[in-house]
């Protein structure tokens, strides 16, 4: 009975010292976070498909600052489909034209100009928002 103690406590002890030595490491690894150029998150709110999302903003953040070759990806978090679509709503300029965004989808753009470009969905012309690109 004692050599089994003294075994399972040898084993125990094996088992401690490999996962102390198997979670530290030397080997410095590449900051790869500074190669990925930065992504910035637009949700399409809950409940933007009726009408009265103007007041809480329907697109959140309404209003959202960039610098070029950035990007941005809107996220439906709406029950409905939606779209991405630049300009207003009598006159899109076709810079962008998503297509529809399904519930859960995404939609992601890279602005290679400044300007201030105002948006819309095609779906719901009460839904607006600004990216401003520097």
């Amino acid at each position: 009975m004692n050599k089994f103690l003294i075994l399972i406590g040898i084993g125990v002890s094996i088992v401690i010292i490999g996962l102390v030595l198997g979670t530290t490491s030397d080997i410095d690894t590449p900051d790869q976070t500074s190669q990925i150029p930065p992504q910035h998150l637009v949700a399409i709110a809950m409940s933007s498909s009726r009408p009265g999302c103007e007041s809480t903003g329907c697109y959140l953040p309404t209003q959202i600052q960039i610098k070029t070759h950035e990007t941005i990806s809107w996220i439906n978090e709406d029950r409905g489909f939606h779209t991405v679509t630049t300009g207003y709503y009598d006159t899109p300029d076709g810079m962008i034209e998503s297509e529809q965004i399904a519930p859960t989808e995404q939609f992601s753009f890279t602005f290679a100009e400044s300007g201030e470009f105002h948006y819309y969905c095609r779906l719901h012309p009460w839904m607006e928002g600004t990216i401003i690109v520097s």
